[in-house]
């Protein structure tokens, strides 16, 4: 190597190549960083493949189930767990068992009819406005049937549940705005009358559907911008829809919701949001339905209602569905999803205790 003769060129051209190689390295850095950063806020592919869990990881949360305590459930088999995510807002609750009694036209005694009665609440910002829907939810329902009354039973249900779903959400509007809450949860609701009809009802990006033989019946639709019809209600609201940057999310409202219907979610309420549910006629149900699946969407970040069912249909023994929903949030989470995932499995044609009147 040839030396330099002149000493003060030397440590001038020292400082330069010093100089350039943390430039250098400050640009890699930062545009390291840079690259993690868009790839983490649009779901690179490449990001996401090299954080996809493995087969043989572990559950977050080795506990399935959710605290009955504070979950109101009979005769009803569902898994639920917090996942990847901090915090657990995904609430069930169920009963299989509601008795409702009818008068008959011109004071001829009784009809009782048995209902089935399955909901998932799924929180965002919170899970206040979940938690208290699902404490209210079978309550608020129970006594409405008793407070009215309709000579047409099925119709008359589907009303009451509608009704049932926006009070809750105008009496934990009122809570939200007076403590300040900004929380919001969506709502499926599946009633199943005399264990030969289903009706769900939906709020917001839950599903509930039904496998039948090899196929599948879907019975909700996701309330968001795809839509529509809800675009449109909501951007006559003055709402203003943004692209996510994410093919498996749909356009954010105000910059950061993806949906156009939610329990709560006050704040958004004058861009055109609303709780009131979209309802499926009376499914007549037959030989061929054999599973009612009511899920949260975290379900769906990694599986298909096809993939449930098939998944469901695979399984050596399906008859036992407290097992088939533990190892269906198990899967889901496995695949790779990051929300927290809840589901109800009912099995369908299943004859079910005889009704007695449910009296408080």
């Amino acid at each position: 190597m040839a030396q330099c003769m002149d000493a003060v060129p030397c440590i001038d051209r020292e400082k330069q190549l010093r100089t350039n190689w943390k430039r250098v390295s400050i640009t890699i850095i930062y545009g390291s960083l840079l690259v993690c950063v868009i790839a983490i806020l649009t779901k690179n592919p490449i990001l996401v493949a090299k954080f996809k869990p493995k087969p043989e990881e572990k559950l977050v949360k080795a506990n399935y189930g959710v605290d009955l305590s504070d979950v109101s459930t009979q005769d009803c088999e569902f898994a639920s767990i917090q996942g990847r995510r901090k915090y657990q807002e995904d609430r069930v609750t169920c009963n299989l068992d509601l008795s409702i009694p009818f008068f008959r036209p011109n004071d001829d005694g009784l009809d009782v009819v048995s209902v089935g009665a399955v909901a998932v609440f799924d929180g965002h910002i919170g899970s206040a406005a979940s938690d208290m829907a699902s404490k209210l939810f079978l309550e608020k329902f129970i006594l409405k049937t008793y407070a009215e009354q309709s000579s047409n039973y099925m119709e008359f249900l589907n009303s009451s549940l509608v009704q049932t779903i926006e009070e809750i959400d105008a009496e934990f509007s009122k809570v939200a705005l007076e403590h300040e809450l900004y929380s919001g949860s969506t709502a499926v609701v599946a009633l199943i009358y005399n264990n030969s009809h289903v009706l769900v009802a939906n709020v917001g990006d839950s599903k509930a559907f039904i496998c039948s033989g090899s196929s599948v019946k879907e019975l909700t639709r996701d309330h968001n911008a795809y839509r529509l019809e809800e675009r449109a209600r909501v951007e006559a609201s003055g709402g203003v829809f943004t692209h996510s940057y994410n093919n498996n999310v749909p356009d954010l409202l105000m910059g950061h919701f993806p949906m156009t219907r939610a329990i709560g979610d006050v704040s958004m309420k004058k861009y055109g949001i609303i709780a009131t549910p979209e309802v499926t006629d009376w499914l007549h149900l037959t030989s061929e339905d054999e599973f009612l699946v009511v899920a949260s969407d975290g379900i769906f970040e990694s599986l298909s209602p096809q993939k449930v069912c098939d998944f469901i249909n695979e399984a050596e023994d399906n008859s036992d569905t407290a097992l088939l929903a533990k190892q269906l949030v198990q899967k889901a989470f496995l695949e790779g999803s990051s929300d927290n995932l809840s589901v109800v499995l009912v099995q369908l044609g299943v004859e079910r205790v005889s009704p007695v009147i449910d009296y408080f």
